[in-house]
């Protein structure tokens, strides 16, 4: 057996087998539940050549398609093979052995694995049980020590978000102390509150996107980030010799050209959480103030969690486990749906909790 990294030994990814997820309702990941029209498909299809899959891809016309959507300079931006492969790639450029790197808790499971991998102290913060957070208490433990700041904004489990003003304090005072700051915009879509139009005034920001939620492209794995020139340029020293397949970079450069795509999911996703949310109050059901495509709600005890999850999963409709921190347990984080789906999840919901109340 080939030995492991000594720091890497107390590192375990293994993953426990799962039945296919393949044509359920996944309420459980925050992917797409809303199918892609027929036409869009179609004109995929049409273009899904065998050269396609012979050739390296070529990414410049990724590059230039993507600067042109989002307004910025080539030179600002590099893409990468996912989100999370563009965050380790942050931890490849930037944070040696030893730095401490600040998170709030919940936050992107990946964040502490790469500090892991990485050899990075982690300090952390944590939403109490009414899904607060202190952020003036947050901005001051960044002190001398941290090498880097993880904001979500909003955050992939809880769905809030800091202020814009609380936002902009945590990126100043990072910047005061020569910390990065790393603004994690992957539901940005479903938020229309981004930090990426400040790139240029501060040179410790990184903002991070990805294309697998709004997008829907979860299958496929593409992201990016977005920094000052010099930046980027470092993170391009560690970058694969390709950013993305060129099945995915053809998914990509397709949805920028027919946004609309993106844009009816958005506003039907956002209407489906309102109604989410709503349905939920009207059981008593206390949700979080959710910016993304997904809500956390308190359905109280383990019993409730247990039985929903059993009676959905009959119905091919997957929802998670709720949280295991003592503060969070209560909560459960719930994928918004098509409204027919959400009637089955409230009702559903409804009786268990009629039989509780008996």
């Amino acid at each position: 057996m080939i030995k492991v990294k000594k720091h890497l030994e107390a590192i375990n990814r293994t993953l426990p087998k799962e039945p296919s997820r393949m044509f359920k309702y996944r309420l459980d990941r925050n992917e797409r539940n809303e199918p892609f029209s027929e036409k869009f498909i179609d004109q995929v299809k049409k273009k899904m050549s065998g050269e396609l899959f012979m050739v390296y891809p070529e990414m410049d016309s990724v590059y230039e398609k993507m600067a042109s959507w989002l307004k910025v300079d080539p030179a600002k931006l590099v893409l990468q093979s996912g989100s999370e492969q563009a965050i380790k790639s942050i931890f490849e450029a930037f944070i040696n052995p030893g730095e401490t790197v600040l998170l709030h808790f919940p936050g992107f499971a990946m964040y502490e694995v790469y500090c892991n991998m990485f050899q990075a102290k982690v300090v952390k913060q944590s939403y109490d049980s009414g899904l607060n957070f202190d952020w003036e208490a947050y901005k001051g433990m960044i002190t001398k020590d941290i090498r880097m700041v993880v904001v979500e904004n909003p955050n992939g489990f809880l769905g809030v978000a800091p202020s814009p003003e609380e936002l902009k304090a945590i990126v100043d005072a990072a910047s005061d102390k020569g910390a990065i700051a790393l603004v994690d915009e992957a539901y940005f879509h479903f938020h229309d509150e981004t930090f990426i139009d400040w790139v240029d005034r501060y040179d410790n920001l990184v903002v991070a996107r990805t294309f697998s939620k709004a997008f829907g492209l979860a299958g496929l794995r593409a992201g990016y980030l977005v920094s000052q020139a010099p930046n980027i340029v470092s993170l391009k020293k560690v970058r694969p010799a390709y950013e993305m397949t060129a099945a995915t970079a053809l998914l990509v450069c397709e949805l920028i050209d027919n946004i609309k795509e993106v844009t009816a999911y958005t506003a039907a996703t956002k209407r489906n959480l309102t109604e989410l949310r709503e349905g939920f109050r009207k059981l008593g059901i206390a949700t979080s103030e959710s910016k993304a495509n997904f809500v956390a709600a308190r359905l109280g005890e383990a019993a409730i969690h247990d039985e929903l999850r059993r009676v959905l999963g009959e119905k091919n409709i997957l929802v998670r486990r709720p949280f295991r921190e003592e503060s969070l347990k209560e909560w459960v984080r719930i994928s918004t749906a098509p409204p027919k789906i959400q009637k089955v999840l409230l009702d559903e919901l409804s009786k268990i909790l009629q039989k509780v109340e008996r």
